[in-house]
């Protein structure tokens, strides 16, 4: 089953919408109270992160299950919005720089938002703002595969990150905050894995939840 798309902005178009979403999505597939209440709050943690997101921003979101019993929420947009915004939001804060991401989710929106624009954009804007780089997630986890098209599919992925800060978190200060962040964050504790990735001019974020 996938529910219907929904257009969701940062100035809260489309939010009821997509929660309602999750709901439909939920009686559809038969899930009981707690487990529809586990994907409703994904829902809202996904919403929350798209109406933090700096400028000018829309994208497709929707949910659908897979064969394997995996609930996936899904957040689309397009790479073709212009650097120049991301400048002008940047100088227009006090201290010309961005304000550091905090908590899990913050750092996966970062991760998101920095994907909309292009690797060459990007390193202007870390060369001008010290904006983090394109899809380097804390601990720089990032695969690149390249498909048969000779186009490059990036993909950070959230339980190899858990795996990642779990095995250094002892030996490591920053490590041990990241694993602090992961304990406190309901995303990490609820879902099973949380993926962005870039594929030609499309960013995606997905969050999988089985049921």
């Amino acid at each position: 089953m996938q529910t219907d798309i929904i257009t969701v902005s940062n100035n809260g178009e489309g939010a009821e919408d997509a929660l309602n979403e999750s709901t439909r999505f939920s009686n559809y597939v038969g899930l009981d109270e707690k487990q529809a209440l586990r994907i409703r709050l994904l829902a809202e943690e996904m919403i929350g992160m798209v109406k933090a997101i700096s400028g000018e921003f829309t994208g497709k979101f929707w949910i659908e299950n897979t064969s394997d019993k995996v609930c996936q929420l899904h957040l689309v947009a397009s790479t073709d919005m212009n650097a120049d915004k991301k400048k002008e939001f940047i100088n227009s804060s006090s201290n010309k720089k961005n304000a550091a991401s905090t908590g899990v989710m913050g750092k996966i929106r970062e991760l998101f938002e920095n994907s909309l624009f292009s690797i060459n954009d990007m390193a202007d804007l870390q060369t001008e703002f010290g904006a983090a780089p394109v899809l380097y997630g804390s601990m720089g986890l990032m695969d690149v595969e390249t498909s048969v098209m000779n186009s490059c599919i990036y993909q950070w992925s959230l339980e190899k990150y858990r795996h990642s800060v779990e095995e250094t978190k002892d030996s490591n200060e920053g490590s041990t905050k990241a694993w602090d962040e992961l304990e406190r964050s309901i995303v990490a504790s609820i879902a099973d894995d949380v993926k962005v990735g870039v594929k030609g001019n499309e960013v995606e974020l997905v969050i999988e939840k089985k049921y």
